[in-house]
């Protein structure tokens, strides 16, 4: 079976399949419509990635885009926070899509390892995985000629930020396996963090009290500009704008070119600090035991510098935003040598 890891993500979507492909876009969704004034300013040239319109048949047959496209073309758009993301309907939106660009051209089973948040894997693991299974849907791309069948003959779903740890320690084993000791890992996503725990025996042992989600991330700094924003200039600013302003820290407005670093950085410090407080109250002297402690997700770019002293040895993983994603795919490789012994 052909192999694929995903972490769909509040604000990003991550995958990475077999072949070494990777896909990055946001989650973002919104109803398709014609693009012929775009095309003739190169609106749908560049990659597929940058112009996910997609025609859906799943019964009906519908136009969406996805990711990018959807963030320039959309109009009124928002992140979907619904905690729920087996009933969401952009959930499928999004899986349709990075299937079809991971998935390869010509029709072959398909096994996905994918993730949900740590207090929902615990009680929507089953739900979620269901509704993978009922995933059947034809999809082609507007402006060219692919087409494929998503569908998913084999699914499984594995706790975010565990994924992470796989893609941390896997090619350093020998260096993190000091017995008696713990590592931990802070996956800080856009709506969530996910922290996790292993003590290190002759196997990597989860300890349950020691693991857990918190229920901040990046949104809280965008939630926080976008209202410094409004005070300052008494206007809303849309979500594509939100993003460049976070991104560059800069935005022209009104005639002149107006500055938001100290402010975006002071959001910044106000995440990390809740993150760490809320880690303190459950890791507590238990930390004196970590090897190391691990960042991961998106926000560890954006964070990872504001939590250099909560211990020793604090690393952020290679790549964070994909750690997910290729520990997931780890998990699909490790799966699939079991069942070629078994």
């Amino acid at each position: 079976m052909f192999k694929i890891g995903l972490d769909l993500g509040y604000g990003y979507v991550k995958g990475v399949n077999e072949a070494g492909k990777e896909v990055l876009f946001p989650s973002l969704v919104c109803e398709g419509h014609d693009r012929r004034l775009s095309e003739l300013f190169g609106g749908a040239s560049g990659s597929l990635r940058d112009n996910i319109h997609l025609v859906v048949s799943d019964g009906d047959s519908r136009e969406i885009f996805v990711g990018d496209l959807a963030k320039q073309e959309g109009g009124l758009i928002s992140f979907t926070l619904n905690e729920n993301k087996t009933t969401h309907p952009s959930t499928k939106d999004l899986l349709t899509a990075a299937g079809f660009l991971l998935f390869p051209d010509t029709y072959t089973p398909v096994h996905l390892v994918t993730g949900l948040p740590l207090n929902q894997y615990l009680r929507g693991k089953d739900e979620f995985k269901h509704m993978l299974s009922k995933i059947n849907v034809s999809v082609r791309h507007k402006n060219e000629q692919i087409s494929k069948r998503i569908n998913f003959a084999h699914t499984t779903i594995f706790p975010q930020a565990a994924g992470a740890v796989y893609h941390a320690i896997w090619d350093e084993r020998s260096k993190y396996f000091i017995k008696g000791s713990y590592l931990g890992l802070i996956d800080i996503g856009f709506k969530t963090t996910d922290f996790i725990t292993f003590l290190v025996e002759d196997k990597l042992t989860l300890i349950n009290n020691l693991s857990g989600t918190i229920n901040t991330g990046i949104s809280v700094v965008q939630s926080a500009i976008s209202k410094k924003f409004t005070d300052k200039v008494g206007s809303n600013l849309d979500v594509p704008a939100l993003m460049r302003l976070i991104e560059n820290g800069r935005i022209w407005f009104d005639g002149s070119e107006i500055s938001f670093v100290k402010e975006i950085e002071a959001a910044k410090q106000d995440v990390a600090k809740h993150i760490q407080n809320n880690l303190k109250s459950v890791w507590g002297e238990n930390i004196r035991y970590f090897h190391t402690v691990f960042l991961a997700g998106g926000g560890a770019a954006m964070l990872g510098h504001a939590f250099s002293g909560m211990h020793a040895n604090v690393v952020t993983v290679k790549n964070p935003q994909f750690a997910n994603a290729k520990g997931f795919l780890k998990v699909a490789e490790a799966e699939g040598r079991r069942a070629a012994t078994s």
